[in-house]
């Protein structure tokens, strides 16, 4: 089972970058960026994840709105090429993906699967993408994350946003050994299977245990399970 470590960005200089992408909405970005991140690599593309339908939806109005072509409906101008941040890319039932015209980094918007940022990670198949970057809404007195905090007095409580990490405590270790290690339930093995063949290309191998619970859950496949397997994880690192 995964324990999942909390601490705040001070040691963590080298996702400052990030902060442009998380400007704007609640979402957070999770997954196999920070693989990339934490090796000095290039990286592609972010997955960004929302606790809600809602905060997707406030999500792709922003980014649509520094989209070229964009227009609110109530006025003639749209965002021409020149004033774009961003150029839309591509949707499906899983994303929406955008490409930062000065970067070429693709942003992707899930739309799949909803949580906290914990939640999110802990459905995650390898230890080396459980990770993610977010804002918490913390307390000024106590420091306690707005969601941790146990009852309301009904007093004003004073807050401020802070950037914060959370991750698999195996994370580093795994990431430094090049290791693909599943310490958790396997509930879409044909996506992980594919994951798994994806990442070998890069030079990271499953551990026995690891390939042995995939042989296992891959067995007690049936049909649809493997069909609902191999959607869940498009268009994700």
């Amino acid at each position: 089972m995964s324990v999942l470590i909390r601490e705040n960005r001070d040691n963590y200089w080298m996702l400052n970058w990030l902060d442009k992408f998380m400007e704007g909405h609640k979402g957070f970005i999770c997954g196999g960026c920070f693989k990339n991140i934490f090796n000095q690599e290039k990286v592609k593309d972010l997955d960004i994840f929302f606790q809600n339908e809602g905060d997707r939806e406030e999500a792709v109005d922003y980014f649509d709105s520094m989209t070229a072509g964009y227009t609110d409906g109530t006025m003639e101008d749209t965002v021409s090429e020149d004033e774009a941040e961003y150029r839309f890319l591509y949707e499906n039932d899983n994303v929406k993906a955008y490409v930062h015209k000065e970067t070429g980094i693709r942003l992707e918007l899930i739309s799949k699967i909803y949580g906290t940022a914990e939640q999110i990670i802990s459905q995650f198949d390898f230890s080396i993408t459980k990770f993610a970057y977010y804002k918490a809404e913390v307390e000024d007195e106590t420091g306690a994350e707005v969601e941790e905090i146990p009852f309301d007095n009904g007093d004003k409580t004073e807050t401020h946003i802070e950037y914060r990490v959370v991750y698999d405590d195996k994370f580093f270790e795994h990431l430094h050994l090049k290791r693909l290690v599943i310490d958790d339930k396997i509930p879409f093995p044909m996506s992980t299977f594919e994951r798994m063949l994806r990442y070998a290309k890069y030079g990271y191998f499953p551990c026995r245990e690891t390939k042995l619970k995939l042989i296992k859950a891959l067995n007690e496949l049936n049909s649809r399970e493997i069909e609902v397997s191999e959607s869940l994880y498009n268009g994700w690192d």
